[in-house]
């Protein structure tokens, strides 16, 4: 059966997104909302850097949503260090329509019944009204993080802790809002990321998601940091990074049980390979280890061999993340268009891996 899909957004991650519905053969893309008067008219494909699909992106939400389409590929701005009110709102209004939604917009809510404030609620009630479901992807908050947890505690006995790991080098990064004033870097002190709360906002919900599969419930959530800081000055894609500025940081959100961090999240976020190198793990990708019976540790790496020279942060650990995180909800929608009415997650599904087997490699 193949399913009809609305791309909702064409930054980064929705562009991406584009690109992996176009090469499944269970979807077809049949509409393209873009939030800039520049894109408008613009066919997907011209958008997105492959060839013409045939779709010519539109503001008009209403006439999106008249479409007989079968699901919404949300993907709108990212709400990392951001205030995220309106998207539930609109993503609500998405599923009483009748169409299903997979989203990486707000990456919390890959285990939206953690959050609060009744979102998960008012979701749940939106797709029984619109007798759809719900699904949020991603690679962390979501596969590098939950995904490999799991699979690695699938080998485990007796487990006394699980920590996942984000190790990236955003030295290619050029958005100069994210370096510089949402993590800090090229700053004296941490950017807006590190508001108290925020973290544990963002990752919380997915520590309590695997605390309740392991049969267990975090008693409180801890947010910690620590950055490094340049000893002599070094020019980045968004920012100049001057001696005695925040080159690199290294972040945890700790799950505690029995007054002791037992499920635990870490980023490590760098702009030099050189630094952190005590974690031995060349390159950047996602790491779990378990310290358990047996213990495990599992490591991803993540590389595309379709990037330009010169394009988004190309040969960087962070591009192929952004891809990634993108099949991580297209390659759900079937999967996610067949469930019954209501709010999945990851747990929820079943694996559902890529049926693109012998493609071209068309450019991501």
């Amino acid at each position: 059966m193949v399913h009809r899909v609305v791309q909702w957004g064409t930054g980064r991650v929705g562009s991406d997104a584009i690109v992996g519905i176009a090469g499944h053969p269970d979807l077809e893309l049949v509409g393209v909302w873009v939030h800039s008067e520049e894109k408008e008219g613009r066919d997907a494909g011209e958008i997105c850097g492959i060839d013409p699909l045939g779709v010519h992106a539109t503001r008009d939400k209403d006439a999106l949503l008249a479409l007989p389409a079968d699901c919404v590929c949300y993907a709108t701005a990212r709400t990392w260090g951001r205030d995220p009110s309106g998207i539930v709102d609109e993503i609500c209004r998405i599923l009483r329509s009748g169409r299903n939604v997979v989203n990486v917009a707000w990456p919390a809510l890959v285990a939206p019944q953690g959050i609060g404030g009744g979102v998960y609620e008012r979701l749940q009630a939106a797709c029984l009204e619109g007798g759809v479901s719900f699904y949020t992807g991603g690679v962390d908050p979501g596969y590098g993080s939950l995904g490999l947890a799991v699979s690695a505690l699938g080998v485990t006995s007796e487990i006394r802790s699980v920590r996942m790991y984000e190790i990236l080098n955003y030295a290619h990064w050029d958005n100069r809002e994210w370096i510089r004033e949402v993590m800090g870097f090229g700053q004296r002190e941490v950017g807006s990321l590190f508001t108290p709360g925020r973290l544990a906002g963002i990752f919380g919900p997915m520590l309590s998601l695997l605390a309740e599969k392991l049969g267990t419930r975090i008693e409180e959530i801890v947010e910690a940091h620590d950055a490094i800081y340049a000893d002599e000055a070094f020019e980045v894609a968004a920012a100049h990074i001057a001696p005695g500025t925040i080159s690199g940081l290294r972040f945890e959100i700790r799950g505690m049980i029995g007054g002791e961090p037992r499920i635990v999240v870490e980023h490590v976020t760098k702009l030099r390979d050189q630094d952190f190198a005590e974690l031995g793990f060349e390159g950047g990708g996602y790491r779990v280890e378990v310290d358990g019976e047996p213990c495990v540790r599992l490591d991803m790496k993540l590389s595309l061999k379709n990037v330009e020279e010169g394009s988004l942060i190309a040969g960087a650990s962070g591009r192929p993340a952004l891809f990634a995180t993108a099949m991580t909800v297209v390659n759900a929608i079937p999967q996610v268009c067949e469930a019954p009415p209501g709010v999945l997650t990851y747990l929820d599904l079943k694996p559902h891996p890529s049926r693109n087997l012998g493609a071209s490699g068309a450019r991501p």
